[in-house]
């Protein structure tokens, strides 16, 4: 199953965050970038590992952040790895993952593309 999305990010959710995050804001993408770089690799561990308890954990705050930011092709691959607690099909698994991984990429692009401008002070 192959998950795709119109859009990588729901730009109006992704826009009511960044205007109740106001300053914020980037700090909180910052730590979205670290989270989800860490989970990738954490769930490719635990996949290969077999340890579904471990999955679902990742895959359930992975699927919040997404979702928070508007990336919700990306929340949608984190429930479906978040089965793999229940099925313990490894297979599809890391086939979730790697679908996971490419669409994380197409995030960053469009992050990247609609970052918010960040204007310096003249002393």
């Amino acid at each position: 199953m192959t998950i795709t999305t119109a859009h990588t990010i729901d730009a109006d959710t992704y826009h009511e965050l960044q205007e109740i995050m106001a300053d914020e804001f980037t700090e909180l993408l910052d730590v979205f970038h670290q989270d989800v770089v860490a989970a990738i690799d954490a769930l490719q561990q635990s996949i290969t590992q077999g340890d579904s308890q471990q999955v679902g954990i990742i895959c359930h705050k992975l699927k919040s952040s997404s979702r928070l930011i508007g990336a919700f092709g990306m929340a949608e691959l984190a429930r479906l790895l978040e089965e793999y607690k229940d099925d313990q099909d490894q297979i599809r698994a890391m086939q979730h993952w790697q679908q996971l991984n490419t669409t994380y990429a197409e995030v960053c692009v469009w992050l990247n593309a609609h970052a918010p401008i960040v204007t310096a002070l003249s002393a």
